[in-house]
């Protein structure tokens, strides 16, 4: 699975690299997903139409994502019955197939009013257990994106969860998220509720959280769930045949890369490339600058907080596209991995275990992982002033500096 960024010329591409299914949705309907407004461009139904006709003419299937962890109680209004029933009907009018739904009552909504939909529990919905896999292949889906963050890496629950159910089961393979994340609910409620039609404003704490640990522990780069392409062989050994590829918002080039990767089961260089969502040559196909003002509404933060987030953006190639230089300032280097690095994961529960009595991923990160010295001179402190301000909450227009 590969997400959209809307680039035509890159579906046949895709679909000679064994992607079958392209996901992505509207910036604004009524239910929401799983990422803020402002992280996308600018969308109309006919192009989105257009663009999934041009995703089946190339012999793949568009999923739309309704993929929303919260609703915040819309739900039990007439309001949103109207344009969720609206939204559907133009869905199946345009000829989508394949839903993500997060939450159970979309589902069985959905099943109910209109079963022609295939649907895939999404990530948001944390199915990590076989009670909970059980539960949603009992409404009827067709498939779970399993909660790939924090079981990526535990090959029992694994082994467990494929055993118990008969659906499709789809793992996150390029995420650079930690393993049972103590922001998880707030971030993915954070995203939900600054997406679709009720979108408000949303500042990415936990993102700015997360990134900072990682730079100052670059342990952190080891101990996230991702796969490597070489180790696909691992989980398809146990029966998963489904991965789903990140990000939306990168460009042609890069999606094409990652595809190439998990497609050939193999990558020479810097796996940061596949991992991270950010720090790009070149700018996302559809990407606008008026769209994203609008969207995250920056005239609702203080001067001097704009000055010191474009900075701490600009420095990381976060929406602006990074100049080239010699060497990239984050390398995880898959060559210095060890040749059978999942093995030690197969023995241990990371869950349950204290990373600094384990060690195993620092060790990995000292001879792995290399982090530019001037780079981290340079955007640390952007990273701390920014954090400062959101929480002595100096960002908000009206309050003392």
């Amino acid at each position: 699975m590969a997400p959209a960024n809307y680039d035509l010329a890159l579906l046949p591409e895709l679909a000679s690299r064994s992607v079958h299914e392209i996901y992505g949705r509207l910036t604004h309907d009524v239910v929401g997903g799983g990422r803020p407004a402002y992280m996308a461009g600018p969308l109309s139904r006919k192009k989105l139409g257009a663009y999934a006709k041009a995703v089946s003419d190339a012999g793949m299937e568009f999923n739309y994502l309704l993929n929303s962890a919260c609703l915040g109680n819309r739900e039990w209004t007439k309001e949103f019955h109207r344009k969720l029933r609206r939204d559907l009907d133009w869905l199946t009018e345009i000829g989508v197939k394949r839903l993500t739904i997060a939450t159970s009552y979309l589902v069985q909504l959905v099943r109910k009013h209109y079963p022609h939909f295939k649907i895939k529990v999404g990530l948001y919905a944390q199915v990590d257990t076989v009670k909970r896999a059980q539960y949603w292949e009992g409404l009827g889906v067709e498939g779970i994106v399993l909660e790939s963050f924090s079981i990526n890496r535990d090959f029992q629950k694994l082994e467990k969860i494929r055993r118990a159910v008969s659906c499709d089961l789809v793992l996150i393979a390029n995420h650079f998220c930690q393993p049972n994340c103590a922001y998880q609910i707030q971030h993915q409620n954070g995203h939900s509720h600054s997406s679709g039609d009720h979108s408000c404003f949303y500042l990415d704490f936990p993102l700015i959280q997360c990134q900072y640990a990682r730079l100052t522990d670059p342990k952190l780069m080891i101990s996230a769930g991702w796969i490597r392409p070489e180790d696909l062989v691992h989980y398809e050994s146990m029966g998963y045949k489904t991965f789903k590829l990140l990000e939306r918002n990168i460009p042609s080039e890069e999606l094409l890369k990652r595809a190439d990767a998990y497609h050939n089961q193999r990558f020479e260089g810097n796996l940061a490339e596949l991992i991270f969502s950010w720090g790009f040559r070149k700018k996302t196909p559809g990407f606008q600058w008026l769209h994203f003002v609008r969207t995250f509404r920056p005239w609702h933060t203080s001067s001097k907080f704009r000055r010191a987030m474009v900075g701490f953006l600009h420095t990381q190639g976060m929406l602006f596209p990074k100049l080239p230089d010699n060497r990239p300032p984050i390398e995880i280097r898959n060559e210095a991995l060890p040749r059978e690095f999942l093995e030690w994961f197969k023995k241990r529960n990371c869950a349950d275990t204290d990373c600094n009595a384990c060690g195993y991923c620092e060790k990995v990160a000292r001879t792995a992982v290399r982090l530019d010295p001037d780079f981290l001179k340079e955007v640390l402190p952007l990273y701390e002033q920014v954090q400062s301000h959101l929480i002595d909450g100096t960002f908000l227009p009206g309050m003392s500096s």
